[in-house]
């Protein structure tokens, strides 16, 4: 036997030494890295969040842009505020006299249950949402290095790389303004327990813990559940196609089944389901290439996100993994080892690999885009994917996992240089989100902003109000939901009733009723806030058949009863203006002079003219004196296919009906005056209106102009 020679001796004797220096015995390696990235997360979350904002001092502002933030903070404010009552999760002032379900506000609830229970103790803590976001960032780090040892790497510098990488992940830091997605570390943690339940030999224990955590996951976002669920799912599914033993496979399996019967019946019971989506599945979906084009990249900071939005809603999407992370992938698969390891995942861990591509395709969604290149475009629908509109986010879960399945394989594909590698990852992965990061930090000082002199001037107009009415409502127009979102924040601080809220699924009792939107007499502790274009005809409404008196300030009209005195600072109300005669009114874009007269039912003028979005949409007149008779005509079409039949009331009368079909075409009518009035109300009844592909809107009429004669 030939004695090795004396360089192969030392090389051995170095390799060894290495791998002991990275390689701590188990029990002290584990308290190491876990003590180490729960200190990174610490250090993460106190960087990123002031202290006050944990401690639920609530933003004297609400900033622009941050309206889904907001949203969540003011169904926890409202929820605390009140008792203990069923059905447990109802907002009972939030959107009268049906109340909200704090569900629908993505507030939180399981963490809402929890600051309820310790409210007594903590009465001055009025919203938990920026400590739920720090308690995120704190453990995002820490269950990355739990994923990435159940997966069986158990050395330091990797799991320092998993924690890093996880940390720092872009989707992840990318979404704070929508905190309730920010719990992915109920991901990673669910990942961990995949690969806990579906080792050789594994009890039962892990796969209830996964069990347990899907139901539970149902109470902090309805999307991370369909993620953990997916997870769950892959466990059975793994160990049916692996082993082929249905003894072993068994607890999986009632586990599986258990956690979806509860999660149906805690929906059930919570009132989480029958909600309505407002449509968009196909339009806020991933681009394919989204998580390998770095947008919002420090490193890349002349890449153009427009490459990667096909639709217009792939930011919803948003999938980039990093620089660091796309260094260890890329090292992955320049190597023979690490193309060998990847054939082996079919074999191991079929289950997980399905699910993974179940996430992908639902993410893609039914138009399948590569930068603006399409791939695939139909109409075919998964069973209940409207439900989830943001589908781009269901490829989170597969994102982390390519981050650890990288970590993991590079530690095996290259044994000598794979801590260069992960420390090179590290620099990169952290360089390239400091912007996001910087981002962050100041969105979330920004909220300890003194209050604006406009805040503290609303707060005092609404201050002696404890009933406030917001008209239209969000529910039957929501183009101005930004604008709207103070109103309903200070009437959140002043624990003030609200007819109105944006949610996230409209209810049948809190869906659009137009009758609800009429005047009704006013008590004295009711504001009415008009809002829209033809808030101006609407104050006209209220001033005269209820005798109230309005006024105006910004963007909005506000209303009391007529013996309560007019909140100071509000100037009168202009007339609105009067149509001219003879002379053809156009509808389309930056033409459309007259666009108040839109006063319900109607979208946003476009460039071509303006879309009904409602069973009802009405036309209001305002007409010169001495118009008594007059002829209407009104330039229209049809949706696409779907004739229309119209019925035509003027002032609530019936004046004809007309079938409009989706050619352009005229449509006349002629219409008569009292001597004393000047102005009308045109309502055109739509018979069938429809949503066409992925427009969330009910669409019935295209109007493109309209033209009144004098005919006396």
């Amino acid at each position: 036997m030939t004695p090795l020679g004396p360089g192969i001796t030392l090389q051995r004797e170095y390799r060894h030494l290495s791998e002991k220096r990275l390689t701590l015995k188990p029990s002290t390696n584990r308290f190491i890295v876990y003590t180490l990235s729960l200190v990174f997360g610490l250090f993460q979350a106190l960087q990123c969040f002031p202290f006050a904002l944990i401690g639920g001092k609530l933003p004297s502002n609400v900033q622009t842009g941050r309206e889904d933030f907001i949203q969540h903070i003011i169904g926890q404010i409202y929820f605390l505020r009140q008792g203990w009552h069923w059905p447990l999760l109802l907002d009972q002032k939030l959107d009268v006299p049906s109340g909200t379900n704090i569900a629908l506000t993505d507030s939180i609830p399981l963490e809402a249950l929890l600051l309820k229970i310790a409210h007594p103790v903590f009465p001055n803590m009025l919203q938990g949402i920026v400590l739920y976001l720090a308690l995120c960032w704190t453990l995002q780090p820490v269950c990355a290095v739990f994923a990435l040892r159940s997966l069986g790497e158990k050395r330091l510098l990797p799991a320092l790389a998993a924690a890093v990488f996880a940390a720092c992940f872009p989707a992840f830091i990318f979404r704070i303004g929508h905190a309730a997605l920010c719990g992915q570390w109920i991901l990673l943690l669910a990942i961990g327990l995949y690969f806990r339940a579906t080792r050789p030999g594994a009890g039962s224990g892990p796969v209830w813990l996964l069990a347990l955590l899907n139901s539970l996951t149902l109470l902090v976002h309805p999307y991370l559940m369909v993620m953990t669920g997916a997870i769950l799912g892959a466990a059975p599914l793994t160990l049916v196609l692996r082993d082929r033993n249905w003894k072993i496979c068994a607890p999986a399996i009632i586990a599986t089944v258990t956690s979806g019967v509860s999660i149906v019946v805690l929906g059930s019971v919570l009132g989480y389901w029958g909600g309505a989506s407002g449509g968009g599945y196909g339009f806020y979906s991933m681009n394919l290439a989204s998580p390998f084009w770095p947008v919002h990249s420090t490193l890349f900071p002349s890449v153009s996100p427009s490459l990667v939005e096909a639709t217009g809603g792939q930011y919803e999407g948003y999938q980039y993994l990093g620089a660091g992370v796309l260094l260890v992938l890329g090292m992955l698969l320049l190597s023979r080892p690490g193309i060998r390891l990847l054939k082996q995942l079919p074999k191991q861990h079929a289950g997980l690999l399905l699910a993974c591509l179940a996430l992908t395709l639902i993410a893609a969604s039914n138009r399948i885009y590569f930068l603006h290149v399409p791939v695939l475009l139909t109409h075919f629908r998964v069973p209940g994917a409207e439900q989830m509109r943001s589908s781009g986010r269901m490829f989170w879960p597969v994102a982390y996992l390519m981050m650890l399945g990288g970590i993991y394989g590079l530690c095996r594909a290259w044994p000598r240089v794979w801590p260069l590698v992960l420390l090179a990852g590290i620099a990169l992965q952290w360089q390239d989100t400091r912007d996001i990061r910087s981002s962050d930090h100041q969105t979330e000082l920004d909220l300890l902003a003194p209050p604006s002199i406009e805040s503290k001037q609303l707060f005092s107009l609404m201050q002696p109000f404890d009933k406030i009415e917001i008209h239209p409502r969000l529910e039957c127009d929501g183009v101005d939901s930004p604008y709207i979102m103070r109103f309903l924040y200070i009437a959140a601080l002043k624990n003030a009733s609200v007819n109105t809220m944006y949610t996230a699924r409209t209810t049948s009792a809190s869906a659009c009723q137009p009758s609800a939107e009429q005047p009704h007499p006013l008590d004295r502790q009711t504001l009415v806030i008009l809002t829209g274009k033809a808030q101006r005809l609407h104050a006209l409404r209220w001033n005269s058949l209820q005798h109230a008196q309005c006024g105006v300030r910004d963007k909005a009209t506000f209303c009391v009863a007529a013996d309560v005195p007019l909140p100071a600072g509000l100037a009168s109300p202009p007339p609105p203006s009067v149509l001219p005669i003879d002379q053809e009114i156009v509808t389309a874009g930056r033409q459309f002079k007259h666009d108040e007269m839109l006063e319900s039912g109607w979208s946003n003028p476009e460039d071509w003219g303006v879309w009904s979005e409602a069973p009802e949409a009405s036309l209001y007149f305002n007409l010169p004196v001495g118009i008594h008779k007059a002829g209407l005509v009104l330039r229209m079409h049809s949706t696409p296919s779907t004739p229309q039949h119209v019925r035509v009331l003027l002032n609530g009368t019936q004046i004809t009906e007309w079938d409009v079909k989706p050619e352009d075409a005229d449509y006349q009518a002629t219409f008569s005056l009292p001597p004393d009035m000047q102005a009308a109300s045109l309502k055109l009844q739509i018979s069938n209106p429809v949503r066409i592909g992925q427009d969330p809107r009910l669409l019935g009429l295209a109007l493109l102009s309209l033209k009144i004669t004098k005919m006396d």
